[in-house]
């Protein structure tokens, strides 16, 4: 579908426009600004053009030169289009979702030989199985400390587990089956991660009678120590079920959505309900750039943030919204079933919706409370540092290597004094060696010349250094015509007890602040973020470039086999120790291709393995 331009000094009349379903799009010549869909495209886009318009709608407006629109056949396709084209533009001033990265998950990656559950904050495409977010450290930690008790999964890293020698005190108080020191085979290990994984999806009625199966099966079979201990099992099952709130049929599988207005953020909260129980919260974020009614605010929420995640049969919703119908019907199609949207008047939905606002309030305040405290804090910056304005966005900078290898550029970013974790970037250096000069200037030139859409420049950046790279950060912002826009700071780590020392353009010196300035206790928030998140993805990289090199030189050995040898075997020590008949074994390798293996690790000292 080609969309159809029109230059806005020049439209004379919006009788031109067809009153039919479509996307329109707000333009700056090649900018997308805003993309919205319409029922009616006329009537939609009149609402633009009157007298008066909301003050960050007109300053959408002024900035556009321009709008397209697109005739679709239905309400739904221009649904689906308007969310394709999103996707692709990340226009400025649509509603947008905040990346769920700051919500801890637990990641389950079911590939490995002895799977273990890891808390993260980034879902990624890799296989494994992610289970949340929850909405807080606390939540995700409670549930796993249920988990080790009732199922015992390891906790322990991969390298740990390898190179373990002794069972951990984990598998002496009962918390660990000891898959390290072979307590417990493969196949029975597997049948603890499906258990484990029917508790977190919510199917605990069936696992439960799975178990007492089991135990049944045990018990005729006269082994009363495992019947015993899966009674045991049991009742620890059903005692944290008992801690859920049933609240409707077994049949109830819903998500009820609570929704709050702040400033230029919306807090929404979900109450998610299944096989009739409560069985958790989530809250999210979402941006309002410009003025946008509460029936946009929900129905953009609902069309990002289902567009990954499991559907439920009913999304219970506080208000109205315009493309309810469509809406549902796009639902339905993903989920392959029908999908309600119900917005109800009493019962036990009200109460659940009432529940839901109520903690999206809370939410809120907390929120709005963290703000005005930022607020007082960035004043006290912008004193210090002698900026020009509030350091509301700020970007961390850290160049990471090792001798010269594989140097790693790391930005981090911060909003209102806390991380944004969706705008971490790592920029692998084009440029080889140890120059660190030139890798500060490769990272901010890349920063700055970032692709349309990217998230506007930081309030501040902040340099990992001293004056040298100070420098080199006013050169690349200087020639990009940028030096009054963005401010720069640079921290230069400690030395013989001397102080953390501050830089600035033109300052004749460094400043030394107290240990606990409030100004270089964020400084270096800032920056040891930037190093943490730069150091972790270098050591990936590095240990990636061993791995490969370690198995690359046996001849016959090509990425495929590569991947079934580490997929079979976790890692490459495990490699290293395998015998040739344990190699043998993995599919795609013939006893003689086995014995070359073995042969050319034990000729090299398998080195990349005891690494």
């Amino acid at each position: 579908m080609k969309p159809v331009r029109f230059e806005i000094a020049e439209l004379e009349s919006l009788a031109i426009i067809p009153e039919e379903p479509g996307v329109y799009i707000f333009r700056d010549q090649d900018t997308v600004l805003y993309i919205g869909k319409a029922k009616d495209l006329r009537r939609r886009l009149a609402s633009y053009f009157r007298p008066v318009v909301p003050p960050k709608t007109g300053l959408m407006l002024r900035q556009a030169n321009l709008f397209e629109i697109i005739v679709t056949a239905t309400e739904k396709e221009a649904l689906i289009l308007e969310a394709l084209l999103i996707k692709r533009h990340h226009p400025k001033y649509n509603v947008m979702l905040r990346d769920d990265k700051a919500y801890p998950f637990l990641r389950l990656d079911i590939k490995k030989a002895f799977p273990s559950l890891k808390v993260v904050r980034r879902r990624a495409r890799d296989g494994a199985l992610y289970f949340g977010p929850y909405p807080s450290a606390r939540a995700v930690k409670r549930t796993l400390r249920s988990i080790s008790s009732i199922f015992r999964l390891r906790t322990c890293t991969d390298r740990s587990m390898e190179t373990r020698g002794r069972a951990c005190l984990l598998y002496q108080i009962g918390y660990c089956s000891g898959p390290c020191i072979g307590a417990v085979s493969r196949e029975e290990y597997r049948e603890q991660v499906r258990q484990v994984r029917l508790f977190l999806e919510g199917k605990t009625g069936p696992l439960i009678k799975d178990l007492r199966s089991q135990m049944e099966r045990a018990a005729d079979m006269l082994e009363f120590e495992r019947a015993a201990a899966l009674r045991d099992q049991i009742a620890a099952i059903e005692k944290v079920v008992e801690r859920q709130s049933m609240v409707a049929g077994l049949e109830a599988n819903w998500d009820v959505i609570g929704l709050v207005h702040g400033r230029e953020v919306s807090i929404v909260s979900i109450v998610r309900v299944r096989d009739g129980l409560v069985q958790g919260q989530e809250m999210h974020h979402l941006t309002r750039p410009i003025e946008e009614t509460d029936q946009g605010v929900l129905s953009a929420f609902i069309r990002q943030f289902y567009e990954k995640r499991p559907i439920p049969r009913e999304i219970v919703v506080p208000l109205a919204i315009e493309d309810a119908e469509a809406m549902a019907r796009w639902l339905s199609d993903v989920a392959g079933r029908a999908v309600l949207i119900k917005r109800p008047a009493r019962g036990t939905r009200h109460r659940l919706l009432d529940m839901a606002t109520a903690n999206a309030r809370q939410a809120m305040l907390a929120l709005e409370k963290s703000y005005e405290a930022w607020q007082e804090r960035a004043r006290i910056i912008t004193e210090v540092l002698e900026l020009k304005r509030l350091p509301d966005r700020v970007e961390g900078i850290d160049i990471s290597n090792t001798g010269g290898e594989l140097p790693i550029g790391s930005l981090v970013a911060f909003e209102y004094g806390r991380p944004c974790r969706e705008r971490y970037r790592h920029y692998n250096i084009r440029r080889a060696g140890i120059d660190d000069y030139a890798a500060i200037r490769e990272v901010i030139s890349r920063r700055i010349a970032r692709q349309k859409g990217a998230p506007e420049l930081p309030d501040l950046f902040l340099i990992d250094g001293g004056r040298g790279q100070l420098r080199q950060a006013i050169d690349v912002l200087e020639a990009a015509g940028l030096s009054e826009e963005v401010g720069l700071v640079a921290l230069a780590k400690e030395i013989r007890d001397e102080g953390e020392k501050i830089f600035r353009p033109n300052w004749p010196k460094a400043l030394t602040l107290p240990k606990n300035h409030p100004v270089l206790l964020f400084l270096e928030e800032v920056r040891d973020e930037a190093h943490r998140f730069g150091i972790t993805f270098h050591r990936k990289r590095r240990d990636a470039r061993r791995i490969h090199s370690g198995l690359s030189e046996v001849p016959g050995i090509g990425p495929r086999r590569q991947q079934l040898l580490l997929s079979h075997f976790g890692s490459l020590a495990r490699v290293c120790r395998a015998s040739t008949e344990e190699l043998a074994r993995v599919p795609g390798i013939s006893k003689g291709l086995a014995k070359t293996i073995r042969d050319c690790l034990e000729a090299r000292s398998c080195h990349m393995g005891q690494s």
